[in-house]
């Protein structure tokens, strides 16, 4: 170990563990010699020094372990030297059971081993018995300890380091609801029928009469008063680096070349870069000369706010982990935040990786074009800017994407285990790395440590989870040594739900008055409640409403917001009747993202001196449009949800500020509580005057404070969404149940994937059902390798996405009644043509008539 934190760390001796390791084999291949076991692990090994250095994990473990409590006292400097020393060989030691040798017999082709194949033959796994094994050679390690209450801490820490080595080939489960010890004994009574399973390990006699598994049942191994969050985030990291590191040394063997991790360890060049653009200029000529916006005074405000903000940053930011940035819509929050993050690394260099987290992949596209117009092909050659999520092609660095030599397995790699120096990706893929079961989703956890994360539009996470989210946000960002940098233009500070100590909360706006109150940003938009007064109002009212408008303002790019996408179709085709001449467009979630796209190209279309061509237009939409929608509208008319969604789709109108007599009308007709299901701000609207106050003062705190009260009362409640839950999960090791617990997205919906021919933006013609066909014959190919087949299918993915609408039908299990294939979820129609409006919208209604389904 060349890790400072874990150089006097002992290795177990493989060699002398084991009997004739010269021929006991981890991998095979036809096309080259066979990785040899002692090889395997070694390179294993190889890459988590390399992870404990290059990524500085290796100081994160450290203060995890020196820090882990158990009845209310650290633990002492022995015992955390054998912490490490389990950690390390758990990592070291994890295929230790490929030395079965029916392991090696049939899945090596190894006949050099002494395989006896009779009915008492063991079976060819080796997982269960690498656990086995480790517990054999550590338990009389721990049993040396003389301090009962640490001895039975200490022997918590090894069946829950060897319950992790038993699942690196498979998923977590929750420990505290299956009985891991008896899958032990099962395994050591297979043992002791069959001792040829442990034939070439030295101390089987040990094993087989003196290992003593009683010592893990609950009473003696369990001690319920250890520091759970500590413990379970340091058992995930314990898990991330095994398959990883496995991971790595697999790919090694096979692509015979070491991959490189990919850090940003140029910060002064990317820093010099960002530095030489325009905005970034201007507010250095502010700084030097205050009237240099005197004719922009928006973009003074802008000036102001980005200088508080990394002031406050650089000021506080040794002493905190989790900064909050607040600032109102139109302030250049994503500008802002760009520096703050190079400041970050550019003072604190062992931060050395950005994630941006959004949750839409709207926002994740416009934040990705933000970046590439800052950083140029040149520059991210060494400073990748990488989009990850289900719809975008994984990056390859050949010069040629579709180049015969590609390096498949060099690119799945890359993209398994985020190698790239700033990542771009939704919210759930992110939730998914953090509390995810499966092995892939575990592969990149561990380069999270020592990383700057921006997390956008936190409001958007589940209501009813901002307790669990939090408390979570703040463990991880302290264990894993993050920065975590929270922005919206409302920011609910959800630390203020936490009930133990908050320190490392910051926030970068001390006095956000200054300009949520400024006229620039508070009377950007007029809000209008007429509407209101008037209780539920009729489509007809509406119509009446709007052509009022529309008589007064002549020409005006409006914006209408409905909640339900069948009041949005039915208004939209309404319209289209009554203003034939007008250009009127809809946007909800039935538009593909191909339809989106050119939506919004034509609404954002601009002439040569930058002002809208389509000046004279009408834009009706569902919450779609709140957040991740870059688009500029004169008058909004909005059926009121959530005060926060409110504010959002005020972001929507005059966004840049440049405008006058923009004006915003909210009314009531949807009920929002068939969309928005148990979220505790439903219970008051913009129809209670003080919450009209919020919005027209922009005081969400106020707002939030009301929201809190409402989720601790919830939260207190003995029934499965007390805040307890989550504690006992945690401190039971209950991976599956918090998975489940954590997840932001409650839906069990398919995927329609309607076949038909579209032109693309660069006006291809393309095919759906010959993309479907490619589709099919990929996924049933198994001539090719695993990861030319992933690679493939993530470029072919942004193809089937123009072809893809999500489906909800309660009353079949969640299955559409009618299709004519289907791959997992997806369900292929052929002739999706006939489920097309003219305008290129999924016709739900139509296509109810043959399922049944719901349109909501």
């Amino acid at each position: 170990m060349n890790n400072i934190y874990f150089k006097d760390i002992p290795l177990y001796p493989f060699k002398n563990m084991i009997d004739r390791e010269e021929f006991l084999l981890a991998h095979d291949s036809n096309n080259k010699a066979s990785e040899l076991l002692s090889e395997h692990l070694e390179r294993t090994l190889f890459f988590f020094d390399k992870l404990l250095e290059e990524k500085g994990v290796g100081a994160v473990l450290h203060d995890i372990i020196v820090h882990l409590k158990f009845k209310n006292q650290t633990v002492t400097s022995e015992a955390a030297a054998c912490i490490k020393e389990l950690f390390i060989n758990a990592v070291y030691l994890h295929d230790i059971g490929k030395i079965n040798p029916t392991f090696q017999y049939e899945k090596m082709k190894n006949t050099k081993v002494n395989f006896i194949n009779s009915p008492d033959a063991t079976n060819s796994r080796h997982s269960l018995l690498s656990a086995l094994i480790y517990i054999d050679i550590y338990l009389k390690k721990i049993e040396e300890f003389k301090d009962k209450k640490l001895k039975r801490f200490l022997r918590h820490v090894l069946y829950s380091f060897s319950y992790i080595i038993s699942r690196h080939h498979g998923y977590l489960k929750d420990l505290g609801e299956i009985e891991f010890v008896e899958d032990l004994r099962r395994i050591h009574e297979a043992v002791k029928q069959q001792p040829n399973y442990i034939l070439y390990y030295k101390d089987s006699e040990h094993l087989i009469h003196q290992l003593n598994l009683g010592l893990f049942k609950k009473g003696k191994r369990y001690n319920v008063a250890h520091e759970p969050f500590e413990f379970y985030i340091l058992n995930r990291l314990l898990y991330s680096a095994i398959v990883s590191c496995d991971f790595y040394a697999t790919y090694l063997y096979d692509a015979e070349s070491v991959p490189e991790f990919r850090y940003i360890d140029n910060i002064e060049e990317i820093f010099n870069v960002y530095k030489e653009t325009k905005v970034y200029k201007g507010i250095e000529q502010y700084k030097r000369n205050k009237k240099y916006f005197e004719n922009e005074p928006i973009n003074a405000l802008r000036s102001d706010m980005f200088i508080e903000a990394e002031k406050n940053l650089l000021s506080n930011l040794k002493q905190n982990q989790v900064f909050y940035l607040e600032a109102p819509t139109g302030s250049g929050k994503t500008n802002t935040s760009i520096n703050l993050a190079l400041n970050i690394i550019n003072e604190i260099p062992q931060y050395n990786k950005i994630f941006y987290i959004f949750p839409f992949n709207t926002l994740v596209e416009q934040t990705k074009k933000t970046l590439d117009d800052i950083f140029n092909e040149d520059i991210q050659k060494d400073f990748r800017v990488v989009v990850v999520n289900s719809i975008t092609p994984i990056i390859t660095e050949a010069e040629e994407k579709e180049s015969e030599d590609r390096n498949y397995k060099h690119d799945l790699l890359n993209r398994q285990m985020m190698h790239y120096p700033v990542v771009l990706t939704t919210h759930v893929n992110f939730f998914n790395h953090l509390f995810g079961v499966g092995r892939e989703v575990n592969l990149s956890l561990i380069h999270f440590c020592n990383s700057v994360i921006i997390l956008d539009e936190v409001q958007s996470y589940k209501n009813v989870l901002w307790p669990e989210i939090i408390k979570f946000l703040n463990v991880f960002s302290k264990l894993l040594n993050i920065k975590l940098i929270i922005m919206s233009a409302t920011l609910p500070k959800l630390d203020e739900l936490l009930k133990e100590d908050t320190q490392g909360f910051f926030e970068l706006i001390k006095d956000k008055d200054k300009y949520y109150q400024n006229s620039l940003f508070k009377n950007r938009v007029q809000l209008n409640f007429e509407l209101l007064s008037e209780g539920d109002i009729t489509l007809e009212r509406l119509f009446d409403k709007i052509s009022e408008v529309i008589s007064v303002h002549k020409q005006a790019r409006i914006l209408i917001e409905f909640i339900k996408k069948t009041t949005a179709r039915k208004f939209y085709e309404t319209l289209k009747t009554k203003f034939p001449n007008k250009k009127i467009y809809e946007l909800t979630g039935d538009d593909s993202n191909l339809n989106r796209k050119k939506i919004l190209s034509e609404i954002n279309k601009k002439n040569t001196d930058g002002e809208f061509i389509n000046n004279d237009i009408i834009v009706v939409a569902t919450q779609v449009i709140e957040a991740g929608v870059d688009i500029d509208m004169d008058i909004g008319f909005k059926d009121i949800s959530l005060l926060d969604s409110e504010e959002q789709f005020l972001g929507r109108i005059n966004r840049s500020c440049k405008r006058k007599d923009c004006i915003a009308y909210f009314f009531n007709y949807d009920n929002a509580a068939s969309i928005y299901k148990e979220d505790l701000r439903l219970e008051k609207d913009l129809r209670e005057v003080l919450y009209q106050n919020y919005l027209s003062n922009k005081d969400f705190t106020g707002f939030y404070k009301l929201c809190f009260e409402r989720l601790e009362a919830k939260k207190s409640q003995y029934n499965k969404e007390n805040i307890k839950v989550l504690d006992e999960a945690v401190m039971y090791l209950n991976y599956r149940s918090i998975n489940q617990l954590m997840k932001l997205i409650e839906s069990d919906n398919s995927q329609l994937y309607l076949a038909y021919v579209i032109d693309d933006e660069h006006g291809n013609v393309i095919d759906g059902r010959k993309v479907w066909k490619e589709y099919k014959e990929l996924i049933q190919n198994d001539e090719i390798d695993f990861a030319e087949k992933k690679v493939k299918l993530s470029i072919l993915s942004e193809k089937m996405a123009y072809f893809t609408y999500t489906y909800y039908d309660n009353k079949n299990n969640h299955e559409p009644k009618f299709y004519d294939d289907n791959v997992g979820s997806l369900y292929y129609i052929h002739n999706g043509e006939q489920f097309i409006t003219e305008d290129g919208k999924f016709d739900r209604e139509k296509y109810n008539e043959f399922s049944g389904g719901l349109f909501l």
